[in-house]
């Protein structure tokens, strides 16, 4: 009985090292991300936000009309700006397949996403109170 004591309490030991190790072992944790200076990164509407803006509508004349905010200029961009409307659609609900902008749904041969340099440049952007120029 006693053997048996004993060998419960190893057995249990020597199992919850075996799953447990290698549950350790083999988890990878990935890369971290590089971090953007954005101090060191030099944004402006005229020298890179409007050209990325033109480049990544999904659809061509959206937000001339139909689309809150006529973001051919920075004049029709700055309500969106100053209300944090273009921050939560292109940032905050980027993940959400129609909200998030680009759409999902955007017509083939236009983007579904932006890259992860694109939204760094739109967060710097952002962050430096969305120069003009």
């Amino acid at each position: 009985m006693q053997f048996l004591k004993k060998w419960n309490g190893l057995g249990w030991a020597v199992i919850c090292l075996l799953f447990c190790g290698q549950a350790c072992t083999s988890d990878e944790l990935p890369e971290p991300a590089p971090g953007v200076d954005c101090d060191q990164l030099e944004v402006n509407y005229d020298l890179n936000i409007k050209e990325l803006i033109d480049r990544s509508c999904s659809y061509s004349g959206c937000h001339l009309d139909i689309a809150p905010g006529r973001y051919t200029s920075y004049e029709g961009l700055l309500d969106n700006l100053t209300e944090g409307k273009f921050e939560q659609r292109v940032l905050t609900l980027r993940a959400d397949p129609i909200l998030g902008m680009p759409p999902n749904n955007a017509p083939e041969g236009r983007p579904k996403d932006l890259t992860e340099a694109e939204l760094n440049l739109i967060r710097c952007w952002l962050d430096k109170g969305f120069p003009e120029k």
